[in-house]
C-alpha cells in the first residue's frame, strides 16, 4: 500500500524546495511525489529535477493540458500510480511520520482519511490553532452545510472515488475543496485520526489560485452548480446567500459588484425563498 502526493506549483521554486524536503524524508518508503508544474517562469523545472536525480520516487510534469490549480492536480491524478492519492500545496510541510501514520490507520471501509493540521502564519509563525476535520462516516451534511471541512492538504483519498465523482472540476475557479468534498461525501466514507501531521501555513499568496473576484465567482459557482441541494437546505441556503452578498461587496470595483449582485438575485430567485430575496433587495437598495 502507498499513495500518490500529488503537488501543483507555479513559480514557488524557494517554497517548493522546503515542502518537497519534508516529503523526500518521510520515515515511510511508501509514496511517490508528482510535481506539476503550472507553467512556472522561475526555476521551478531545475528544483524539482535536482529532487529527481537524488530520489527516483519525485517526478516533475509540466501541465501543458489545464491551465491553473485544479487542471494540475487532474493531471497529477492521470500520471498517479497508487491506489491512494493526496493534493498537497506547494508550501505546507509534512511531519516525518505522515505517510506511515496515515497508511497505518487506513481500512477497507474507508475511502477518505483525515489527520488534523497545525496552522502557521507564514509570516509569523505559529498562531495556536489546529485545523480538526472533524469527519467520520457519512459526513455529506456536515460537509455541505459548513459544519465541517476537509482540507486537500490533510487527507488522502482512493483514487477511484475521485474517477467515480468524474476528477476534479476544472471550471470551479475557487472553493474548489469544498466542491470536490460535497460531490465525494455522496460516494465515499470518511475517518480521520487526531494526529497532527501537517504544518498549514497561512498568509501566503498561491499564485495559482489567489484571485479576490473569483472568491465571489466560486461562490456563485458553487450555488449555480448545487441548485437542486440548496433548495432542499433553505437555512443553509440562506446564510451562504448573505456570505455571497458580503464578499460582493467587499470588492471596490463597482461594475463587479454590480453585475455580481444581479447573478445572485437570479440564482436565488430561481429557489425562490422569498425571504432572502425580499431581504437581498432591501440591502441592495440601501
Amino acid at each position: 500500500m502507498a499513495v500518490s502526493i500529488i503537488i501543483p506549483s507555479y513559480n514557488r521554486a524557494e517554497l517548493l524546495k522546503k515542502t518537497l524536503m519534508s516529503v523526500v524524508n518521510q520515515t515511510s518508503s511508501d509514496w511517490e511525489c508528482i510535481v506539476v508544474d503550472d507553467m512556472s517562469t522561475d526555476n521551478t523545472k531545475e528544483i524539482v529535477l535536482s529532487f529527481e536525480q537524488e530520489n527516483s520516487q519525485v517526478h516533475y510534469y509540466l501541465n501543458n493540458r489545464k491551465r491553473g490549480a485544479q487542471g494540475a492536480r487532474n493531471t497529477g491524478l492521470y500520471h498517479a500510480q497508487y491506489d491512494w492519492v493526496m493534493f498537497f500545496d506547494s508550501d505546507n510541510i509534512m511531519h516525518p511520520d505522515f505517510v506511515k501514520t496515515m497508511l497505518d490507520n487506513q481500512s477497507n471501509g474507508i475511502d477518505v482519511l483525515a489527520c488534523c493540521s497545525d496552522i502557521l502564519d507564514i509570516n509569523s509563525g505559529r498562531t495556536g490553532r489546529i485545523m480538526n476535520p472533524n469527519c467520520n462516516g457519512d459526513v455529506h451534511d456536515e460537509l455541505f452545510c459548513g459544519k465541517t471541512y476537509v482540507d486537500f492538504n490533510q487527507a488522502i483519498i482512493r483514487k477511484a472515488k475521485i474517477h467515480e465523482i468524474g476528477d476534479l472540476d476544472e471550471n470551479c475557479p475557487s472553493m474548489q475543496e469544498w466542491d470536490t468534498h460535497i460531490r465525494l461525501s455522496k460516494v465515499a466514507r470518511y475517518s480521520m485520526i487526531e494526529d497532527v501531521l501537517i504544518d498549514y501555513y497561512m498568509g501566503g499568496k498561491d499564485a495559482i489560485t489567489s484571485n479576490s473576484q473569483r472568491e465571489v465567482i466560486g461562490r456563485l459557482y458553487i450555488l449555480n452548480k448545487h441548485l437542486k441541494e440548496w433548495k432542499q437546505k433553505q437555512m443553509r441556503l440562506t446564510k451562504f446567500s448573505f456570505q455571497i452578498y458580503f464578499f460582493i461587496n467587499k470588492n471596490k470595483d463597482e461594475k463587479f459588484k454590480k453585475e455580481k449582485i444581479n447573478e445572485l438575485k437570479k440564482l436565488v430567485s430561481l429557489l425562490k425563498p422569498r425571504i432572502i430575496l425580499c431581504s437581498l433587495w432591501v440591502r441592495i437598495k440601501h
